[in-house]
């Protein structure tokens, strides 16, 4: 029986995931849905690779059919009545046609293929890079809730300590009602905080689930350091490193090569593609006389050319031109904008370097004067509201100092997201 239960628990009870930064970082890689949907989108490009490839390839038909015809023609001559046919006809024919030249829109639309394969690879990396900083930022997100909720809960108990020291003492006759009536406020007053902290953590590891595209039934701990590090950057080497590897860049660049490409398609439309090919032919009857089969092979030469279109072709080479001025207008764009966003997360992370660094230091102040003002109050030298207002000084220096370093990695995050660089 107990073997039988310890299996059943086995089965109904998931493991529970351990993860460091690393660790989350690879799992949503294996697993998030957003990325699977562009590896999907990458394997449609490589399919339409090979679709543009068989336009090189020769096109292979065969057909057949059967026709009955009631009344066939007939030739008198010289008093011999001589059909012109059979009631019963067959045909087999196996037709191959190949294209000899079409002045380079063959290649070209192959070549356009070959760059969408490329742009789906491309973006399917700076998913992966997107992904890699929001789960870094919600990883040490994580870590804060959790210090949140756990600072919540000892500044609500070591409030209960108190309130109980206040309520012996207001027995005893030492201080008045109202020190007492004021502790047991201050408990009712962070209650509600500390559930709300609970809260936000229950959601942010829903969250983090989803994100990592784990099963929402699965349990997780995360285990991580909450601390700065020493950083040197330069503003000018993040912005060229930014600009040469930027995913945004690069398929600009694409599209760009695409554009010209179909400018060069459009020029060429109008002349004509030559084109070659055989067909095969085995039928009954074979002549207008004998009941047989019979067979051939019939071998053409020819050309396509399309004379007058609407005027439809100038517009396409139209288009085609306008794309590759377009695309040139929005790297220039993107490059400024590129620019703008290292520079504000440059900035940013200056700014979330300060405040934590100060945060840091005036939480131990507060540590410190919080000490004093606890150990004047036990030795009777201190009121009941130094000691509480020093508490929530001190509860709200390291709540500070906590947001201070969230605020920290999500800028180093962006940092590294904005020049594209994994750490």
């Amino acid at each position: 029986m107990f073997i039988i239960l310890t299996f059943l628990i086995g089965v109904t009870i998931p493991d529970t995931l351990h993860f460091t930064l690393d660790k989350a970082v690879d799992y949503a890689l294996d697993n998030n849905p957003e990325i699977e949907q562009l590896r999907v989108e990458f394997e449609k490009s490589q399919a339409q690779v090979g679709e543009a490839l068989s336009a090189f390839y020769p096109s292979i038909n065969a057909r057949g059919g059967y026709a009955y015809i009631t009344d066939i023609p007939v030739l008198e001559f010289e008093g011999m009545l001589m059909p012109l046919g059979q009631s019963e006809n067959y045909n087999l024919s196996i037709s191959l046609q190949q294209v000899i030249f079409s002045w380079g829109k063959i290649y070209n639309a192959y070549k356009i293929s070959g760059i969408g394969k490329r742009i789906a690879e491309l973006n399917l990396v700076r998913r992966k890079q997107e992904i890699r900083y929001s789960v870094t930022d919600a990883f040490y997100g994580l870590l804060v809730i959790e210090e949140l909720v756990q600072l919540a809960r000892e500044s609500l108990a070591q409030l209960k300590r108190h309130e109980t020291v206040v309520e012996t003492r207001f027995k005893a006759g030492l201080v008045p009602r109202s020190e007492l009536l004021r502790a047991q406020v201050q408990v009712a007053n962070l209650k509600p905080e500390a559930i709300r902290a609970e809260n936000a953590l229950k959601l942010a590891r829903e969250g983090f689930k989803m994100l990592l595209g784990m099963p929402l039934d699965n349990e997780f701990e995360v285990t991580g350091e909450l601390k700065m590090a020493d950083h040197a950057f330069d503003i000018e080497e993040l912005i060229d490193y930014a600009l040469e590897n930027r995913i945004e860049l690069k398929n600009l660049k694409n599209v760009e090569k695409i554009a010209k490409l179909s400018q060069s398609i459009a020029r060429r439309v109008n002349l004509p593609t030559f084109v070659g090919g055989a067909t095969y032919d085995y039928t009954k009857p074979f002549g207008f006389t004998e009941n047989e089969w019979g067979s051939n092979i019939t071998f053409n030469l020819g050309f396509e050319w399309p004379l007058f279109t609407g005027f439809k072709n100038l517009y396409q080479y139209k288009q085609a031109a306008l794309a590759v001025k377009e695309a040139g207008l929005a790297f220039d764009n993107l490059e400024r904008a590129i620019t703008l966003e290292v520079k504000r997360g440059y900035l940013n992370l200056l700014a979330a370097n300060e405040v934590t660094v100060t945060a840091k230091e005036n939480m131990v102040q507060a540590e410190k004067v919080f000490e004093i003002i606890e150990t004047r109050y036990k030795n009777g030298l201190a009121t009941n509201l130094e000691y509480m207002d020093t508490q929530l000084a001190l509860m709200r220096a390291k709540i500070n100092y906590l947001s201070a370093l969230k605020e920290y990695h999500t800028s180093k995050a962006e940092i590294y997201k904005a020049i594209a660089k994994e750490e």
